[in-house]
């Protein structure tokens, strides 16, 4: 039966872990890379408004939001809106961004590491579980060698990698690939969409930023400063169950989250 105390903590938007489950429940944890691991979204945010200026596009904060989790090539569509170019002029124009792109990415380096993320990274490591950086984005595992991180991860599937396209095939690849099946596999997005594909691709999810935008995830933190892998492996009652009793709920910094 739920606690007094568990009610209160639900009422006040926190992931509560009631009951024990598996020590085993989670294995592997897969990190989306632009503004999970990496700060840089705003460099792609850059390199779209370069474009939408030289395209003389409109480009504003509500459509750089609109782009998380999107394909380069969704995200050339959102931003052209009801423009129609010619297909060559579409793929001249995914180029030319992402040369912006590639540009800005040059002056990036282990600072551009967000905060919490390697510390994190390395705990998983230590608890034995395995890691996977899953993107979209082709750059992604460039961003992880400019970040001085790539060799933390077991497998990286980015848009390179030949899955069918989709963000779906993408997590089931990365899931196979390290040997873990779907619903033993823990997600850390930053997108709704991310975490909707996640979610259809059967494994559990935390997701960063505002709650109102991510209510589909499992959990929810501001970011990943001050999170410790045994507190969310606790909340989420998976493999790092140490037998203390969990953490504050405000230990953790959730703001939202449901088990």
């Amino acid at each position: 039966m739920e606690t007094q105390a568990a009610s209160d903590a639900h009422a006040a938007g926190f992931a509560v872990a009631v009951g024990e489950r598996s020590r085993a429940s989670i294995a592997a944890v897969l990190f989306d890379v632009d503004g999970v691991i990496a700060d840089t979204a705003r460099l792609h945010t850059e390199a779209w408004a370069r474009l939408a200026a030289l395209e003389r596009l409109p480009f504003d904060r509500e459509t750089a939001e609109a782009l998380r989790g999107l394909s380069r090539e969704d995200s050339l569509r959102r931003v052209l809106g009801a423009r129609r170019v010619t297909q060559q002029s579409f793929h001249d124009m995914l180029d030319r961004k992402n040369a912006f792109y590639l540009e800005l990415l040059e002056a990036a380096g282990p600072a551009d590491c967000l905060p919490g993320a390697v510390g994190l990274l390395g705990e998983f490591a230590e608890l034995g579980m395995r890691r996977a950086a899953v993107s979209l984005s082709r750059n992604a595992g460039r961003v992880l060698e400019r970040l001085g991180i790539f060799e933390r991860f077991d497998v990286i599937v980015d848009g390179t990698a030949q899955t069918g396209g989709s963000g779906l095939d993408r997590y089931h690849r990365a899931a196979a690939l390290l040997g873990v099946a779907p619903r033993r596999c823990l997600v850390f997005e930053d997108s709704a969409a991310g975490i909707a594909t996640a979610k259809n691709a059967g494994m559990r999810t935390i997701g960063l930023g505002d709650p109102r935008r991510l209510a589909a995830a499992d959990m929810v933190f501001e970011s990943l400063r001050g999170v410790s892998a045994r507190c969310v492996l606790r909340w989420l009652g998976g493999s790092a169950a140490t037998g203390e009793e969990p953490p504050a709920p405000g230990g953790c910094r959730i703001v939202a989250g449901h088990v």
